[in-house]
């Protein structure tokens, strides 16, 4: 389904299915964050545990990699 036919599809409904829509909507939003948040933390206690790589480093891994398509 396309994001016009849900916006379509939205216009249709109550006032009620519209805030019921828009808490699930925010309930999504904020499960998002809360995994985006957990991740950052975990990677943040790899680095602060000593496993960090130099900006040169990361920079020319990344080149390599992109020239091999990965």
């Amino acid at each position: 389904m396309s994001l016009m036919e849900l916006k379509e599809q939205a216009a249709t409904l109550s006032a009620n299915e519209r805030f019921q829509l828009a808490a699930f909507l925010a309930e999504l939003d904020e499960q998002t964050e809360i995994e985006f948040r957990e991740t950052i933390d975990r990677r943040m206690k790899v680095m602060d545990a000593g496993k960090k790589v130099a900006m040169d480093k990361f920079e020319s891994e990344h080149a390599r990699r992109l020239s091999q398509g990965n």
